[in-house]
């Protein structure tokens, strides 16, 4: 009976325990070294020397300020996608299930204090979630991603 008690105690302090850790593994922020305009500029340039593509930029500040919100700190959205990763996934039926995550999303953004970050989904850890040929394919593209934020952050 203690055995049954403990166990149950131990799987209820693990869910919470991953509960609170999930998001800070799943999502990471990291200070710029540069500008605001220096590190979408930088972002966008250093994707594309490593072969992603940058398909979209959306301007966040613009859209929160067109629909009435003011204050609002300088905050972009970078879409990058690499297309012949994306088709080593997608070309398996079985996981063209990640394609709405698909392209890869880089929000920078400048704080309150004026200080310049960017954030985005940890591929590294959220491929090891997915295994097999997404966690190859995912793992390769956050090692090239991980290459360029190194040189961007403080």
């Amino acid at each position: 009976m203690q055995f049954l008690l403990g166990f149950i105690v131990g799987v209820i302090v693990l869910g919470v325990v991953m509960w609170k850790i999930m998001p800070k593994l799943m999502l990471f922020t990291r200070e710029s070294s540069l500008s605001f305009e220096d590190t979408v500029e930088k972002m966008q340039e250093g994707a594309k020397k490593i072969g992603w593509n940058v398909p979209h930029v959306y301007n966040m500040k613009q859209s929160f300020e067109k629909a009435g919100n003011t204050n609002v700190e300088k905050m972009q959205v970078i879409s990058m996608g690499h297309a012949k990763h994306a088709y080593e996934i997608v070309q398996h039926d079985k996981d063209k299930n990640i394609l709405s995550m698909m392209p890869f999303r880089l929000g920078v953004y400048e704080d309150k204090n004026g200080k310049v970050h960017f954030c985005g989904a940890n591929m590294g850890i959220m491929s090891k979630m997915f295994g097999g040929n997404i966690d190859k394919v995912m793992g390769v593209s956050a090692k090239e991603l991980d290459t360029l934020f190194d040189k961007i952050a403080k």
